[in-house]
């Protein structure tokens, strides 16, 4: 009976010190992606910022497993990671911030649609979006522009597998969409307007 506690107590350190390691490395493989995002994106300071041209997508270094298209963050919870473009092979948001199908980038008019997973695993990177209140910040840099959006709404909504949000002609919203952690079947829903750009 002794071995088999001792066994247990062995498996199970091993099992959290996996996981542990397993996390470690996947925040240090974002960081690793996020600044080559960043390096690969901005303008620099010798070049013309008049007119910013919008960079192609193929200049952009390619990750050997995910490629962003876009960085989010939110200072408040303490987040910043890469979003990335669902596509039919490709399930994102079991690896980072999708990009709804619909959505507009932020170089366009619309809204910049974005959902992840909430909780304790490892892809869980709304699991904070529940403190975000209306006033808040959240920047997305993308081509080069570093994007400021201020909460507007906040609101929980049955999970659907769809949500009303706004599309515009003429401003530019995100909207962040997770699933509630308190409350079985709903989602909460952020919706931020654009306030101001710069370039990074």
């Amino acid at each position: 009976m002794k071995k088999i506690s001792i066994l247990l107590i062995i498996c199970g350190t091993i099992i959290l010190v996996s996981i542990f390691k397993c996390s470690y490395f996947k925040n240090e493989e974002d960081t690793k992606y996020m600044n080559e995002y960043i390096e690969n994106t901005s303008y620099k300071v010798d070049e013309i910022i008049d007119d910013v041209p919008k960079k192609e997508e193929s200049n952009i270094k390619k990750n050997a497993g995910i490629h962003y298209t876009a960085i989010l963050e939110i200072p408040k919870i303490n987040l910043k990671s890469g979003v990335v473009d669902n596509t039919k092979n490709f399930y994102s948001i079991n690896y980072a911030i999708s990009v709804d199908n619909s959505s507009n980038y932020p170089n366009e008019n619309g809204n910049f649609i974005l959902y992840a997973h909430s909780g304790r695993n490892y892809n869980a990177y709304f699991t904070n979006l529940d403190k975000l209140v209306i006033g808040d910040n959240v920047f997305v840099y993308y081509n080069g522009i570093k994007y400021n959006y201020i909460i507007k709404e906040k609101k929980e909504i049955p999970k659907t597998g769809s949500a009303k949000v706004y599309r515009s002609k003429y401003d530019k919203y995100i909207t962040l969409i997770t699933c509630t952690e308190n409350k079985d079947g709903y989602q909460i829903v952020l919706v931020g307007k654009l306030e101001n750009s710069n370039v990074y």
